[in-house]
């Protein structure tokens, strides 16, 4: 068998030729604190190229339609690139600019946490407010008598985590989950644990 048969058609080993480091896994809060860093980054909301990436995203939309902005954003996400897993023992996490860059080249992969950051910093490029939530689904995992509306302050195994942003008028956190796509309110459903995380 030839090299050739081994690499996938679009197998392009200058895509691997990339700077990065390794850093040891330190838990979920330090995972987010990471990607909030990427987002308020010089390769995050102060990025030109991430601001103009956002700006051909909404343009044409009627102005001040922040809602529709938003929502837009997530459509572009969820059709850029492919979800993939992170590696088995790693948390690997990559910065908006980064991903805009992939994307440009029709390479972009990602997985919960990097599309959430790409999407956060789009929505803070454009003026709006976002925020991570981190999430757990596991049966009994509720701290009993505590009401859904206290759930922001429960702590627990959390295995997903998505970006949210808000319309200013209506004060709506839109929820812009890409892995969960048209299941949204089903995976909300199943929601046991919450954690939320402000940017900025």
């Amino acid at each position: 068998m030839t090299k050739a048969h081994l690499r996938a058609p679009s197998y392009d080993p200058r895509y691997n030729r990339v700077p990065g480091r390794v850093m040891p896994y330190r838990g979920t809060p330090y995972t987010v604190q990471k990607m909030i860093e990427l987002a308020l980054g010089r390769r995050g909301e102060q990025s030109i190229l991430v601001r103009r990436h956002a700006e051909q995203i909404v343009s044409n939309l009627r102005p001040k339609d922040y809602s529709s902005e938003v929502i837009a954003i997530y459509y572009w996400w969820m059709r850029a690139g492919r979800y993939t897993r992170d590696p088995l023992h790693v948390e690997l996490l990559k910065d908006p600019q980064r991903m805009v860059e992939d994307a440009d080249e029709g390479r972009l992969v990602c997985d919960c946490d990097e599309l959430a950051t790409g999407i956060a910093t789009d929505c803070l490029v454009i003026g709006a407010k976002a925020r991570f939530l981190t999430v757990g689904f596991k049966p009994g995992q509720r701290p009993k008598g505590l009401p859904a509306s206290r759930l922001a302050r429960s702590v627990g195994p959390f295995t997903h985590v998505f970006a949210q942003a808000q319309d200013p008028r209506t004060k709506i956190w839109w929820t812009l989950d890409p892995v969960a796509g048209r299941r949204v309110s089903r995976m909300q459903n199943r929601i046991t644990q919450v954690r939320i995380y402000p940017i900025g």
